[in-house]
């Protein structure tokens, strides 16, 4: 029985001897500090933005509505529709084969109340002005004729040529038929003139007649054979020489 209870008693002295120091501690007041585990969460990294530097901003271009004369024959003058918001509308003008690139730019400005005005713009070329065409809007000629400055056609220009069969009065016909393909001149004089279409793809070839208009050619028949009863049928005076040995149009 003894050997049983020395063990009982030595376990009932460790416990004694732990709850007095446990009673110590908090006599002493000595505060108690856990170890936390350490926050394994990778962090995420805030965000960043890049500004890139913004460049000057995108000029807009007047709409030239008229080119008047300067003061001598290098200079002109552009009439144009500018907004009363634009911001330094400036001329810019390039020479180059025979020919003035001319126009107004200018930087724009948000402005809910900006409107429309007509202001005159000079510009100066390098070399006489002569007769090259000024070029603008981007497409639209202007020269100086005898009485002043005119709008002129895309394709003869402001000088028109003496033949009426020249290339650039069939390129103003077929640009006037809406033409999608090159035509081909099948007989021509300074009055009639026979000239085959492709308006669209996929569509046959037509035969057109044409009568000089004092400027330009003039439709006034279609041929869908050959030879000349089809022009003929509408315009009796139209020279048979010039249809009678043609085959279809193609």
């Amino acid at each position: 029985m003894a050997k049983f209870v020395r063990p009982a008693l030595w376990t009932a002295g460790v416990l004694a001897a732990g709850g007095f120091v446990f009673w110590l501690l908090l006599a002493l007041n000595i505060p108690y500090q856990s170890t936390a585990a350490p926050d394994t969460t990778p962090g995420t990294a805030p965000a960043t933005t890049t500004v890139l530097p913004s460049g000057p901003p995108s000029e807009g271009t007047a709409y030239v509505t008229d080119v008047r004369p300067g003061p001598d024959d290098h200079s002109a003058v552009l009439h144009v529709n500018l907004p009363t918001c634009a911001d330094a509308p400036h001329t810019q003008v390039t020479e180059a084969d025979g020919r003035i690139d001319a126009g107004v730019r200018y930087r724009p400005r948000p402005d809910p109340d900006c409107k429309q005005a007509s202001a005159d713009f000079p510009f100066r070329t390098a070399a006489p002005i002569g007769e090259r065409p000024v070029i603008v809007n981007d497409a639209e000629s202007w020269g100086l004729v005898s009485g002043g400055w005119k709008r002129c056609d895309r394709y003869v220009g402001c000088h028109p040529p003496a033949d009426h069969c020249d290339p650039a009065y069939v390129g103003q016909l077929e640009f006037s038929a809406e033409a999608e393909f090159p035509g081909t001149a099948r007989a021509c004089d300074q009055n009639w003139l026979v000239h085959d279409l492709q308006r669209h793809s996929g569509q046959a070839a037509t035969r057109v007649a044409y009568r000089w208009a004092g400027s330009f050619w003039e439709s006034f028949a279609g041929a869908n054979g050959g030879g000349c009863a089809e022009i003929l049928a509408v315009e009796p005076k139209f020279p048979t020489a010039l249809c009678e040995h043609l085959g279809p149009p193609g």
